[in-house]
């Protein structure tokens, strides 16, 4: 599923797009994980109220992020796998 900004999904980090794909999947909030590379997308998981894990080889560096409430942090995509 693919979600962009447009037909009243506002930009990140409302969470609009992220409620809009959990709806098109059937998916909860609590089986519901947001996965992204900046603060705006650590804030965007926590308006849609589901988890956020920060990716380490995108935009932003740990230190960065962690400052801005990331958690879970992974620096190679077979990582996601163990969370």
């Amino acid at each position: 599923v693919a979600v962009g900004e447009g037909n009243g999904i506002r930009r990140k980090p409302e969470p609009d797009g992220v409620i809009e794909v959990m709806r098109q999947l059937g998916a909860t909030a609590e089986e519901s994980v947001y996965i992204g590379d900046s603060d705006v997308d650590i804030l965007t998981a926590k308006n849609a109220n589901i988890s956020c894990v920060s990716v380490l080889w995108g935009f932003r560096d740990a230190e960065f992020l962690q400052c801005n409430g990331a958690m879970f942090f992974v620096s190679e995509p077979l990582q996601l796998l163990d969370i």
